[in-house]
């Protein structure tokens, strides 16, 4: 996957399905997404088989209560996506856990501001791993990861949204997979994540 680019631009997909408010997501290592809810400690009762359109009738419920949906990203992988709410630092180390590597996303579109692409395993946090900006700026921090942002160099003055379509391209390319309007199609499971799970 290093060196491609997905057929449609990441925002716009975002944008088109509803998610310009805002976005939070985890890509986590592992086929199970089972044991990936049971690692976030949703409520195993809320739990809901449904679409990305009935998903999102929870979208952005509350600042405080977190609703997921959880489903298979790309062979080894499990996506997470935040409905409502968001991630904290605490979920991704638990996630990562067993040498499990895991990538953060957070963007806030109504204030305009996009967070690093963060990597964690084993349950820390390793760094952020965004790709280096034009013309010689700081090189991609973690050095393996390097090849993967190769062709999605930042630029001063780009907007937030330009700069998170880049990194969901970076993120696709790890990962083996860019979002697609099949993964918006996709049927998947949608949970609570109760407040006291993690001490909200």
């Amino acid at each position: 996957m290093a060196g491609l680019l997905p057929p449609e631009n990441q925002w716009d997909l975002l944008r088109e399905f509803g998610l310009s408010s805002g976005f939070a997501g985890i890509w986590v290592e592992g086929d199970d997404p089972e044991e990936v809810a049971r690692r976030l400690r949703v409520d195993p009762g809320s739990r809901v088989e449904c679409g990305f359109a009935e998903a999102m009738t929870r979208y952005e419920q509350s600042l405080d209560d977190e609703v997921v949906w959880i489903g298979p990203h790309a062979p080894g992988w499990t996506h997470i996506l935040w409905l409502s709410a968001f991630h904290t630092t605490a979920e991704a180390k638990a996630l990562s856990v067993g040498g499990r590597r895991l990538l953060t996303m957070f963007y806030n579109g109504g204030l305009s501001e996009l967070d690093h692409l963060y990597l964690y395993q084993d349950g820390a946090l390793v760094n952020e791993i965004d790709p280096p900006y034009v013309g010689g700026g700081a090189p991609v921090s973690v050095p393996e990861y390097a090849v993967y942002a190769e062709g999605l160099e930042l630029e001063l003055g780009m907007s937030s949204t330009q700069e998170l379509h880049l990194l969901l391209c970076m993120a696709g390319r790890i990962t083996g997979r860019f979002l697609d309007r099949e993964w918006f199609s996709s049927t998947r499971v949608r949970y609570d994540v109760p407040a006291e799970a993690w001490g909200r």
